[in-house]
């Protein structure tokens, strides 16, 4: 009986980690949005973001393009989280896959911002 109560709350510790992880990826966006407001005063008007279209003007985004990184990992966070908790408790691989993946996009995503911003300063 003990063991069933130990497995249970483990679960339940499992779970409010993967949470946390899933927000902090909002939070990742939360940051990148408020720097973007600050810090895109004192930078050209146009920079680049599109880095798969060919070199030139077509690479080139203004600041209200910039949102897109933050929000699509708001977007993908939430589409995750959503998607994590409709799922079976015996699929907890698909779970901790859909739960971790948001933070590693946000992440990268945020190195990104960081390399463009970093072009400038």
């Amino acid at each position: 009986m003990t063991n069933l109560k130990n497995d249970i709350n483990g679960k339940k510790d499992l779970s409010k980690i993967y949470l946390w992880i899933n927000l902090s990826s909002l939070l990742i966006a939360l940051l990148i949005m408020i720097t973007i407001l600050i810090f895109f005063k004192f930078l050209p008007a146009k920079m680049p973001l599109f880095y798969s279209l060919s070199w030139g003007n077509q690479q080139l985004a203004n600041h209200q393009q910039f949102f897109v990184l933050p929000l699509s990992i708001a977007l993908i966070s939430l589409l995750n989280l959503s998607i994590s908790w409709q799922l079976h408790p015996s699929q907890y691989f698909f779970k901790r896959v859909l739960l971790i993946s948001p933070l590693i996009i946000g992440i990268l995503l945020a190195v990104t911002f960081i390399k463009i911003v970093l072009i400038f300063i």
